[in-house]
């Protein structure tokens, strides 16, 4: 029996609850979404037709709060929630309150969640299907046999966490002497961010690809699949760049996944979207987990089969049967996705948030953005640092990939550090272009993760616009008189804290031409031939680009306000040094600060404990991602300033210490 859904809510937040929204009013389907109080200003509140304040900040308060989802739910008379993903996307728990409610779950049944919401049962369901899977054992709160355990699974090996996913509950052992503090750290990122810290061991593929096949399920038993996808561009086990269909991937291979994949899903009578995800090494593929939702990556499917994934989950949860049959789906082309984050690459991928000033994008055939930003908003340190997918499609990989690193090129995004920089080399690579990539190749290539030096067009449209107005980006001086005087000099830093020193002399008081320009050393001819607003005609050595300029506060002269510059190649941020540097107490007390907004999850040290070069001093979680804080050299504990619980700022001082001598 069919009963069409007419109200939804939307149990989730950002880019993801416009893209459902999107689909639900092309079917005609009235949308209320939530938010938190940190998200009042987010873009996805407008492309509902309601929304409802859900009262704090954090997650456990706010979009992990089943009765405050619900209470939404009914107080806005929806009669169907979608939970998106992330959050409550694989709570089986969450999909049973909804149907207890009366409401339609627009996902699988609890049972399903719950089958594969753990990764051990569903290992275990997937040898019953006859899917591969690889050697493993599950570990409990305080484990008498780990090392036996471990010893069986074998070395090197990962502990994962049983219950969520994200990459999130994940450690590398090598040896069994990491093997108990591994243990825990996975157990505690597990808790905090699935509520269920069991872990389990699993053997470690050393290079394996990553690769993923959705399948669709519907109510009156029918299932089919609608293709792979490459996602092995990870760092941190989350994923980066995602492809379909799946790259150097032959015939045989691909369908015994594709057959696999719905045979797993025929087992525990699935409905609706679901991915089954694979480690590929060779020709042998492994059963990895199935994420009972829609995937972040969703996207790449529908861009090759032309099929609106969303759409079909609300028609699927309505009762409808399937579509499409199996014979009936096609692929044409290629897609690839890339996975913008609020994150620093060049400081270990630490989490970024705050204040985004500028949000700007072109419209381009071929490209697909789906925001969870927009200007003006402010990135939150309490949930996930993904903030913007953009995704190109081609008649083959090659264009699809030049086609997504020109888009990447022209985004504008001014305010926290990002990873475009990183996605845009990625897409340049001659082995990431090969598809010679694995789960561990980013790790490896440290030089696509390296800061570059700033463009020296970047420097010189800063430079000439500073000289050129004191209002508009930072008044910098024209070294202009009647009598010979000495070049002008300023350093500029960039966003990776690289320092540059600039010497420049302009002719006359606007600065146009530039009778010298020298950074670190070399010298360049420079001359603006032009500008219109923000917009600079810069030429370097007879080469001219077209850039923008735009600066964040008034002046600069205190080293706070930057100054961004947007071109073909991408964006670069840099900002003027202070000529002086005016002491404070904290470049007088010694002590790691924390790198970023966040909550203290552990303290490991006390009060005159004498510590070592290396060793872990506090835990800080921020954007569902634990950082370790470690000693930087041997020292003695002065003071505690922080405890477990204790939410904290970005420079924070946490552990106050003391020279061992």
């Amino acid at each position: 029996m069919r009963n069409p859904v007419h109200r939804l809510l939307i149990a989730n937040r950002g880019e993801v609850a416009s893209r459902v929204a999107r689909a639900a009013r092309t079917l005609g389907v009235r949308t209320v979404a939530v938010y938190s109080d940190v998200d009042a200003g987010l873009p996805y509140l407008d492309d509902v037709d309601e929304a409802v304040r859900l009262p704090g900040q954090s997650a456990a308060d706010t979009y992990l709060n089943i009765a405050a989802v619900l209470a939404a739910a009914h107080r806005t008379k929806c009669d169907a929630v979608h939970p998106g993903y992330g959050f409550l996307a694989e709570s089986a728990e969450f999909a049973a309150a909804v149907a207890a409610a009366g409401l339609v779950f627009v996902g699988p049944p609890a049972e399903c969640v719950a089958a594969m919401g753990s990764k051990v049962r569903a290992k275990d369901l997937a040898r019953k299907a006859s899917v591969p899977v690889l050697p493993d054992a599950v570990i409990g709160g305080q484990d008498p046999d780990l090392l036996e355990s471990a010893d069986r699974v074998g070395y090197p090996l990962l502990v994962k966490a049983s219950a969520g996913g994200g990459g999130r509950g994940i450690r590398l052992v090598e040896k069994a002497a990491d093997l108990s503090t591994a243990v825990a750290s996975a157990q505690r990122e597990a808790k905090a961010s699935f509520g269920d810290e069991t872990v389990f061991l699993e053997r470690f593929l050393a290079g394996p690809r990553h690769i993923e096949v959705q399948i669709f399920g519907d109510t009156h038993g029918n299932v089919v699949h609608l293709g792979d996808r490459e996602c092995s561009v990870q760092r941190r086990h989350q994923k980066l760049i995602e492809e379909c269909p799946a790259i150097l991937v032959d015939t045989e291979l691909r369908s015994a996944m594709a057959v696999a994949a719905v045979r797993l899903a025929e087992e525990i009578n699935y409905v609706g979207a679901g991915t089954c995800e694979f480690l590929v090494q060779g020709d042998e593929f492994f059963f990895l987990e199935m994420n009972t939702r829609l995937q972040v990556e969703h996207t790449v499917t529908e861009e090759v089969t032309g099929i609106d994934l969303v759409e079909m989950q609300l028609e699927i949860a309505s009762g409808a049967r399937l579509p499409v049959t199996q014979s009936e789906i096609t692929f044409t082309g290629h897609a690839v996705q890339a996975r913008v984050c609020a994150e620093d690459p060049y400081a270990g991928w630490l989490p970024s948030s705050g204040h985004v000033r500028r949000y700007w994008h072109p419209h381009d055939d071929g490209v697909r953005y789906e925001d969870g930003i927009c200007s003006d908003v402010s990135i939150s340190p309490h949930y996930d640092s993904m903030i913007t997918k953009v995704i190109a499609r081609g008649t083959s990989r090659n264009r699809a990939i030049r086609t997504l690193g020109d888009a990447l090129g022209s985004l504008q995004l001014h305010g926290p550090a990002t990873n475009i920089a990183v996605l845009q080399r990625i897409l340049t690579d001659e082995e990431y272009e090969r598809g010679a990539v694995t789960v561990n190749w980013l790790e490896r290539r440290a030089d696509l993760v390296a800061a570059t030096p700033l463009p020296v067009h970047a420097v010189a449209a800063v430079v000439a616009a500073g000289v050129d107005s004191a209002e508009t980006v930072w008044p910098l001086s024209p070294a202009w008189s009647n009598a010979p005087r000495p070049p002008v000099q300023c350093t500029l830093v960039d966003e990776h804290g690289t320092a540059y020193e600039v010497s420049y002399r302009p002719p006359a008081a606007t600065g146009l031409p530039f009778d010298l320009f020298v950074v670190d050393d070399a010298e360049f001819t420079v001359r603006c031939l032009g500008r219109d607003g923000n917009r600079w005609r810069v030429e370097v050595d007879g080469v001219a680009r077209v850039l923008q300029v735009s600066a964040d506060g008034a002046l600069a002269s205190d080293g706070g306000a930057r100054v961004w510059v947007n071109g073909g190649a991408g964006q670069v941020a840099m900002r003027v040094a202070p000529r002086f540097t005016v002491s404070s107490i904290d470049s007088i007390v010694g002590g790691p600060t924390s790198p970023m907004p966040g909550t203290v999850q552990s303290v490991h040290v006390s009060a005159g404990q004498h510590v070592s070069a290396g060793d872990r001093l506090v835990v800080v979680e921020a954007m569902k991602m634990e950082h370790v804080i470690h000693a930087s050299a041997d020292a003695v504990v002065a003071k505690v300033l922080v405890e477990a619980g204790q939410a904290v700022a970005g420079g924070h001082l946490l552990v106050e210490l003391e020279d061992r001598s």
